[in-house]
């Protein structure tokens, strides 16, 4: 779902230009101002001038979320709450990449990228509105959800050291202490402590076999890509009473939904569009709605 979050062309500090008349701009109609908004010697470049190039180059991308903007949030409420929750998700997913993406997709703060990141959570919103969710499809999802944990372990690269390392944990040796002296990655110096992760994090053997694990409870050896591990699960998050949380699952039951299906949130956004009785004037950017059948 979240991947169109940087789809949108550059162009948002030019939205003032296209929005600069209240009335819609058809081919016939001229900027009475030809307001300059750069000279050089060798010429002047008009605010007519810049408009014309930026609505060839992304007219129907900036047109599109300007009228989905409008439209949408007239159907859909979306707090400024929720906007700021979103973005700080979107922050700690990308980590460090967060800065490198928003300047790759033309943005050059968080204040440019929030109105195209509101407008995204608008389409989100109103195609999780149109799915339909049954109780039993809601309880199941509650049964199979896997909450974050907590796990340290061990890697090794011979499968015989592992044997012995497991010998000695089953001897009551200190398992902080066997990581520091003999495990091969960079959790060592930390007990082979690997903080909290959920489903999806870590390689499928290694997961399968940490959350079959107690709290306290020392797993067999685990083979991977990587090596032999020996996984200790040290805290894990309980799952609330299914009534407590019975709204949330629904809505990641219907974004799921959504997410397997783009065509719900286009099929949604056009009902929308309909509704709204969205008329495009300007002969060049005629096609901005056009939906092929």
């Amino acid at each position: 779902m979240r991947n169109w979050y940087f789809s949108i062309l550059a162009g948002l500090l030019l939205i003032g230009l296209v929005a600069c008349n209240n009335n819609s701009i058809n081919d016939s109609e001229e900027i009475a101002e030809e307001t300059v908004v750069a000279t050089s010697t060798d010429g002047d470049i008009t605010k007519e001038e810049l408009y014309e190039a930026m609505k060839i180059r992304f007219g129907e991308e900036i047109l599109r979320e300007l009228v989905y903007g409008k439209v949408l949030s007239n159907q859909i409420e979306i707090t400024d709450e929720e906007v700021q929750e979103r973005l700080d998700e979107l922050k700690e997913q990308l980590g460090p990449q967060y800065e490198l993406a928003l300047r790759n997709s033309g943005f050059k703060s968080d204040d440019q990228f929030i109105p195209t990141l509101t407008v995204s959570m608008l389409q989100e919103k109103i195609g999780m509105e149109a799915v339909t969710v049954t109780d039993e499809e809601i309880k199941e999802y509650y049964d199979q959800l896997k909450l974050p944990i907590r796990a340290s372990h061990i890697l090794v690269e011979d499968e015989q050291l592992a044997q012995e390392i497991k010998a000695k944990l089953n001897e009551g040796e200190d398992f902080s202490e066997l990581a520091k002296e003999y495990s091969t990655d960079a959790t060592a110096e930390n007990g082979g402590d690997l903080d909290w992760f959920g489903p999806g994090r870590m390689l499928t053997e290694f997961e399968d076999a940490a959350y079959n694990l107690e709290i306290g409870e020392i797993s067999d050896i685990v083979e991977t890509m990587y090596g032999y591990h020996i996984i200790l699960l040290t805290d894990k998050e309980e799952k609330q009473p299914f009534d407590e949380v019975y709204e949330q699952i629904k809505n990641e039951v219907r974004q799921n939904k959504v997410m397997a299906d783009p065509t719900i949130v286009e099929t949604a956004v056009q009902e929308a569009l309909k509704d709204a009785n969205v008329k495009v004037l300007d002969g060049q950017l005629k096609n901005t709605f056009t939906t092929e059948d």
